[in-house]
């Protein structure tokens, strides 16, 4: 064996021997500590419900589905009375000529755009401010992986390029407004006949537009809701429901919106129609917000409807039906300890006082507390005193099997 790897190897088993001694250094010394030092903190308990549940709108689809078809509106984009909301293209031809028109509305912005800075310092510079944070925000966009509206910044971007190849005093401006001249008429001429091979497809009242219709728009309504049975819901859940073929999406006209849920009678008892809820949703909506309880059905087998309502966030459940959540029957705040932390201290008048024992400098102190609630493995208190002894989070509980008492110091 060769002498370096002879010394290399006594190096690696000396390292190993001093990461051994070390580790069981610490476990000997966790082991022999009779004392356990834990950090206490602010926590939240919910006492809540699972639940499942359907929303329901006011809505009615836009029909107008074709092959050609191209929707105006982003999904739970507001739209005002007489909006185009999708254009109907007569043949290939019609569409090819529409991408080319909205080509030419961007280079005529862009040449205007360059006509206009013409020797104008400023607006260069304000121009190159501008595409310095346009591609700052795509880079971060594109690292978060928020692919939503690439391709509309990329545009963005490539039209401001465009505009700032143009430098001031260049003494292009004739040549640009002759580009401008042949792009208007260009497009006049795609315009004139895009009227005769396009259709619009307009809408007679305002709403928020959503691309999904999928067939619940007529069989769930808020006026069915008002006398809504525990059947008539459940047959909801359970119907299979095809979606219109010939709808483009639809309209919904009210931005209240409804959450109905089937309910037992005990439950019920805690609730009181008229009253504010918290609602916490999760999966595709995943959102905790303050419900109106609409309705209390009456009593069926057990069983009551229960029907929410909210006028916020309606965006954001456009494409949502059949959701689940949790119902928030009362919220608690105090400071979280292991359960093993909470003791029972005797009285000298024959009665006990909960607590807990913290470390103030070296000495342990016995602070009272009231349980609020139970957790698995912890509970959620409150201090009871209203000297310096009550419990806060941030102090710090003494853990030992040994006996514990007020003055104790532990080293």
């Amino acid at each position: 064996m060769k002498q370096g790897t002879a010394i290399t190897r006594a190096v690696i088993l000396l390292l190993l021997a001093a990461v051994l001694a070390y580790l069981g250094f610490s476990l000997w010394q966790g082991l022999s500590d009779p004392y356990q030092l834990i950090v206490t903190y602010s926590y939240e308990m919910d006492d809540d419900l699972a639940i499942d549940g359907v929303v329901v709108r006011e809505e009615q689809t836009i029909p107008g589905r074709a092959a050609l078809a191209e929707v105006l509106p982003r999904e739970g984009e507001r739209v005002p009375v007489g909006a185009s909301v999708a254009l109907i293209y007569q043949d290939e031809s019609a569409l090819s000529g529409r991408r080319r028109a909205r080509e030419i509305e961007q280079e005529l912005e862009q040449v205007r755009y360059a006509m206009r800075i013409g020797s104008s310092q400023s607006d260069a510079k304000e121009l190159d401010g501008q595409l310095v944070s346009d591609l700052a925000h795509l880079r971060a966009n594109v690292s978060a992986g928020t692919l939503d509206d690439l391709e509309e910044q990329g545009s963005d971007i490539r039209s401001l390029v465009v505009k700032r190849t143009v430098e001031p005093d260049s003494g292009d401006v004739t040549q640009l407004q002759e580009t401008a001249d042949q792009l208007e008429s260009e497009l006049a001429d795609l315009n004139a006949s895009s009227q005769r091979t396009t259709r619009r497809v307009t809408v007679d009242r305002a709403g928020t537009f959503s691309g999904l219709a999928d067939g619940y728009e007529a069989l769930l309504t808020p006026e069915l809701l008002e006398n809504m049975t525990v059947a008539d819901l459940e047959d909801v859940f359970d119907r299979e429901v095809t979606a219109p073929a010939d709808s483009l999406g639809k309209l919904i006209t009210d931005s209240t919106w409804y959450f109905a849920t089937v309910l037992s009678d005990e439950d019920t008892q805690r609730l009181e129609e008229g009253k504010r809820c918290t609602m916490v949703f999760s999966g595709d909506f995943n959102e905790e917000m303050d419900m109106t309880l609409e309705r209390i059905g009456p009593s069926e087998d057990g069983r009551r409807v229960v029907v929410f309502s909210t006028d916020r966030a309606l965006n954001q459940v456009t494409l949502c039906r059949f959701v689940s959540a949790r119902l928030v029957f009362e919220r608690y705040t105090g400071v979280r300890i292991p359960d093993q932390a909470l003791r029972v201290r005797d009285n000298d008048d024959g009665t006990t006082t909960p607590g807990v024992y913290t470390l103030v400098g070296r000495q342990v102190e016995f602070k009272p507390v009231e349980v609020i609630r139970e957790g698995d493995g912890f509970y959620l208190v409150r201090g009871t005193a209203t000297n310096r002894k009550v419990l806060r989070p941030g102090d710090t509980l003494v853990l030992s099997n040994e006996e514990l008492y007020d003055g104790k110091v532990v080293a």
